[in-house]
């Protein structure tokens, strides 16, 4: 087993079934990706500092190549709820960068205290294309700070290496509790 599991993604996605009675996967969000399309939005200021400091780290300054932020893992639309599955390529130094900057009077969906020590322990790096690292950070920056922006709702983080998902039966109900206390669990 290992946290390439297509089974733990799918199994994830059936307990998010469970809990929430539908999920989209695979779910554009339909936000732009690009900081300065975030303006004259109340977010600003802190992605700016995001942005900066993930440039200032190597000097990439061009590794937002699409107009529009790419997909996210799962979504529960009514709720303006994001899930994201990380893998361990997410936990780099640029991410570990955007995380010292993340404001403690903002409350995220996960613990974004054993996401910074996951980076710092993990510290991987993806330099296929050079600036993958801070392409990936800023992208799930965004991904973070979205509830932020509508207003609602919030992201979730599940680290792949946590459980063996795919060992959860969405079928059996002490699984799906576990599965809820995992998520209502900022700790996760």
């Amino acid at each position: 087993h290992n946290e390439r599991c297509r089974d733990c993604k799918e199994s994830v996605k059936d307990l998010l079934i469970a809990t929430f009675g539908s999920v989209e996967v695979n779910y554009d969000i339909d936000l732009p990706s690009r900081l300065e399309d975030y303006t004259n939005t109340t977010i600003y200021s802190d992605l700016e500092k995001i942005y900066q400091a993930i440039v200032k780290n190597r000097g990439f300054d061009e590794f937002v190549k699409s107009k529009k932020l790419p997909r996210v893992d799962f979504c529960i639309p009514k709720n303006n709820i994001i899930i994201e599955f990380d893998e361990s390529q997410h936990f780099t130094k640029p991410r570990e960068i955007s995380f010292t900057h993340y404001s403690n009077k903002k409350q995220y969906g996960y613990s974004t205290e054993k996401w910074l020590n996951l980076c710092r322990e993990l510290n991987k790096k993806d330099n296929d294309p050079p600036y993958r690292d801070e392409q990936r950070a800023w992208y799930d920056t965004l991904r973070d700070f979205a509830p932020f922006l509508w207003g609602s709702g919030y992201t979730i983080r599940l680290y792949s290496r946590d459980l063996v998902w795919c060992s959860l039966n969405p079928k059996n109900k002490s699984d799906v509790n576990l599965f809820k206390k995992i998520l209502n669990n900022k700790e996760t």
